[in-house]
């Protein structure tokens, strides 16, 4: 199983919306999971009202760890096939750690603001220590040229950039409000934001070797 952790020492990068999205994407191909290790409960809240919805995608699924360890569960589902997406809180300790160790690679989302680019140093020096490999994508970028601009400055860190950012876009918080992904959604709003996931997604695949 390909483990997928997104982490992000500053909050509101959007780690939650992007694990979500990406997982119900995924989904499509393969067996997908959600773990929730954010004390918020943001992700499990959004699979509670997925789960009152006829006729939705039967993924992603949600994983409940129990009295297991997480590195326990990784070795008990390491050769199972698919991806487990696992939603972290905003910061860089030991229980982030455990969660960065057991990881084939870990997704840094940042917002194009001086605040996240300033803190994304200490994130990523984090995963390098654990050994991980890591990738990272602009987030909720209001306009695209502060993207373009945010990926010119995080490319100084040596970690591969995603090439397509994805926009703040209203469509995703009504996704959040009814447990769906915005590939399973009407409206030009949901297919522009799809097309972008969906790029994000293939090219994380391709830049972290994860197949």
């Amino acid at each position: 199983m390909r483990i997928v952790t997104l982490a992000s020492q500053k909050g509101g990068a959007g780690k939650s919306t992007l694990a979500r999205q990406l997982a119900v994407i995924a989904g499509e191909r393969e067996p997908t999971w959600l773990l929730d290790r954010d004390p918020q409960a943001t992700t499990t809240k959004w699979m509670a009202r997925r789960a009152e919805i006829e006729g939705v995608a039967d993924r992603p699924e949600l994983l409940e760890l129990g009295n297991t360890s997480l590195e326990t569960a990784a070795g008990q589902v390491s050769d199972q096939p698919g991806t487990l997406f696992v939603d972290t809180r905003p910061a860089v300790e030991e229980r982030e750690a455990e969660s960065i160790r057991v990881s084939s690679f870990v997704i840094v989302p940042v917002r194009p603001s001086f605040d996240d680019l300033e803190a994304v140093g200490d994130t990523l020096a984090s995963v390098k220590r654990i050994g991980r490999k890591a990738v990272i994508v602009v987030n909720a970028a209001k306009h695209p040229r502060r993207a373009v601009e945010a990926r010119a400055a995080l490319s100084r860190y040596g970690v591969p950039v995603c090439p397509t950012h994805l926009l703040d876009r209203a469509v995703y918080q009504d996704a959040a409000l009814n447990g769906q992904g915005v590939a399973e959604m009407k409206g030009a709003a949901a297919r522009d934001a799809e097309a972008e996931l969906r790029a994000v997604w293939t090219w994380v695949l391709e830049a972290a070797g994860g197949e």
